[in-house]
């Protein structure tokens, strides 16, 4: 009986050792297995839009929060970006289609670029990297209208020194005076000078504030009064060919994009408009 006992004891243990090997060799293996697995899929969720958060970079200190919460901010934020940076975009294909000449190219490329990634991120409901990337996208369209700003702040400086040259020539003319017509000229022109000259204050004001789109809203309307001012004391020979060399200026501060090849201007907010994307 004892022999009996002794021989069920033994095969009970070989039995548990062996099962305790198989089960562990299984779990090493599976291990191995899951863990090569997860390094080799990381999720996209967890990588940021240029593919520079992968397993061999994990730094869980740059891995935003990805909670409910913060899914909910991050599509209230879409929400605003994604129809503001369209805005200035659009702004800024405008203004660079009628500037060829200047070296902004390059930034408006960028930012387009940067907005359709973000908007190809939020269509895949990518939200968290979504709004991380319209975030820098933002930044990237504020840094070239900030660019352009000090460039339309300088040139509606110049129109308004040319302009108020011209009105201080009508000052002193001797006809002015005895003129009922030039006198009337020239009030309504220092009018529109004084306001020309408030828009360009407030323009720079706006600047000084970050708010780049309002400033140089603000310096198209002064630039607007100074081309009329110009035109308006200019003899008839020289405002003929002012109005014809402003037309690109006029067509820019209308939103308008200028096409010198049928010496037209193409509605930013109607009809057919020039395709200048990159």
């Amino acid at each position: 009986m004892n022999m009996r006992k002794l021989i069920f004891s033994g095969m009970i243990f070989v039995l548990c050792a062996g099962l305790s090997i198989s089960i562990n060799a299984q779990t090493a293996g599976g291990g191995d297995a899951t863990s090569k697995e997860y390094k080799d899929k990381l999720d996209d969720s967890t990588k940021n839009a240029d593919g520079s958060y992968s397993s061999k970079t994990l730094d869980p200190s740059k891995k935003p929060e990805d909670s409910y919460l913060a899914k909910f901010h991050a599509i209230e934020v879409i929400q605003l970006l994604m129809k503001e940076n369209l805005e200035q975009i659009y702004l800024l294909k405008v203004i660079v289609s009628n500037n060829k000449e200047k070296p902004w190219g390059d930034g408006f490329k960028k930012a387009y670029e940067g907005y359709k990634l973000a908007m190809e991120l939020y269509y895949r409901r990518n939200v968290i990297y979504a709004r991380l990337n319209f975030e820098n996208n933002r930044k990237d369209i504020s840094i070239l209208l900030e660019i352009i700003a000090k460039e339309y702040r300088k040139e509606t400086d110049d129109l308004l020194s040319n302009c108020a040259a011209r009105i201080m020539e009508l000052h002193l003319n001797e006809q002015t005076k005895s003129d009922p017509n030039k006198t009337e000229e020239l009030f309504k022109n220092q009018m529109r000078l004084r306001i020309s000259y408030g828009q360009l204050d407030d323009g720079i004001v706006s600047f000084d504030n970050k708010n780049f789109v309002s400033s140089i809203l603000h310096y198209r309307v002064a630039k607007t009064y100074a081309i009329k001012i110009l035109e308006d004391l200019s003899k008839k020979e020289e405002s003929e060919k002012l109005s014809k060399d402003m037309q690109k200026v006029k067509a820019d501060n209308l939103n308008r994009i200028f096409d010198v090849s049928d010496n037209k201007d193409t509605s930013g907010t109607g009809g057919t408009t020039k395709k200048t994307g990159p």
